[in-house]
């Protein structure tokens, strides 16, 4: 009796301590509500944090005000630096993943776009990206990459008069964007879904589908919409702006139909254009969803067609639309306006830099490089 007592205590005790461990180790991996956020020229992506010393010193001194630091790229698998401060450390042995941010040292901050084996502190992980996308964002290779850590979302104050928006899935859209933004200067916002595990492109993309019929049944309504992750950033600031959509079955991409549905009517009277992204098929079910989506825009000509074939010529592609639709023009009688240019052109003018006789009845217009909004009388 004695024996099996002893046994089962022992037994008893090893269980304990098991579920001891597996409860430490989920409270080490617990995450905290309160987001980071990394911003590399002008993009901002989000970190979720885990819960623990670090991180909770960390949201205390951003608390005061957001911090820049100087990173540089260190063996093809993260850009990595000091923060200039100390933080507490938990470390342990462990092989990060592509989108893991990780505290060395206690004292340094790694961003991760490849995977290393050392003892180190875990402090969060950019969700959103995936690897290639991670080496885009995080200037994988390169030296003295400025970083802002901070506790706000997308920058509340515009930095160009216009802003690219996008949604990407396959990665197709996010290469255009870059090589649009290599050409002009342009602020870029990027739209997450809120559910990030969804495969839309299992069974015949059957998910994006069905998405796209209850956006069909009832387009009005914000409940046939799947939800996004929050967008900071106020659309008044921009007077011009660039839409960059994946094709979903001969319609736009459902995730940027609803930030559209939500944001749509704010771009009423500005310069709107539009690059759409498919493998092969046309895109005029997706020119009338922006159509409907942006009501009272000023579309910048005709939309341009990036497809599968013509992908790896995109930089041309974009190269030859922006001289299409004049945009050297818009950007430049803006840019006079925003910055107070003494010598302002005389004259009306609408926003594509063509002189008008006399002023519109509705929209945005220049006269006497004053920038003006007109209501239909």
């Amino acid at each position: 009796m004695k024996a099996f007592s002893k046994v089962f205590i022992l037994m008893f005790a090893m269980i304990m301590c098991s579920c001891s461990d597996g409860s430490n180790e989920a409270m080490a991996q617990a995450t905290m509500s309160q987001k980071l956020y990394v911003t590399i020229d002008g993009v901002t992506q989000p970190v979720t944090l885990y819960d623990n010393a670090a991180t909770r010193e960390l949201v205390n001194k951003l608390q005061a005000g957001d911090v820049t630091v100087t990173l540089n790229s260190s063996g093809d698998f993260e850009i990595w630096g000091a923060l200039g401060f100390s933080l507490p450390t938990s470390n342990e042995q462990i092989t990060t993943q592509p989108g893991d941010v990780i505290l060395y040292n206690g004292s340094n901050i790694c961003l991760m776009y490849g995977s290393n084996s050392w003892s180190y502190t875990r402090l969060g992980h950019i969700d959103a990206l995936n690897e290639s996308e991670l080496r885009s964002f995080l200037k994988a290779g390169q030296s003295n990459i400025s970083v802002t850590l901070s506790l706000q979302g997308a920058t509340t104050h515009a930095t160009s008069n216009t802003l690219v928006i996008y949604y990407s899935y396959t990665n197709k859209c996010h290469q255009i964007v870059e090589t649009l933004t290599s050409q002009i200067d342009a602020d870029v916002v990027r739209i997450y879904p809120a559910d990030k595990s969804q495969q839309y492109e299992a069974n015949g993309y059957a998910i994006g589908m069905q998405l796209l019929n209850a956006i069909k049944a009832n387009p009005n309504s914000a409940d046939s919409y799947p939800e996004i992750d929050p967008v900071s950033i106020s659309l008044d600031e921009y007077d011009t702006f660039i839409i960059v959509t994946p094709l979903w079955w001969s319609q736009m991409a459902a995730i940027l139909q609803t930030y559209l549905f939500n944001h749509g009517a704010e771009m009423a009277g500005k310069n709107v254009g539009l690059i759409v992204s498919s493998h092969s098929s046309g895109i005029d079910g997706v020119v009338a969803d922006a159509e409907r989506l942006i009501p009272g825009a000023n579309w910048m000509g005709e939309a341009l067609w990036i497809n599968n074939a013509n992908h790896s010529n995109r930089a041309t592609l974009i190269e030859n639309w922006l001289t299409d639709i004049n945009y050297s023009a818009i950007s430049t009688i803006i840019d006079d306006i925003n910055n107070d240019v003494p010598a302002r052109p005389q004259g009306i003018y609408n926003l594509n830099g063509q002189r008008l006789n006399e002023a519109p009845q509705s929209g945005i217009y220049i006269e006497n490089g004053i920038k003006k909004i007109a209501t239909k009388r």
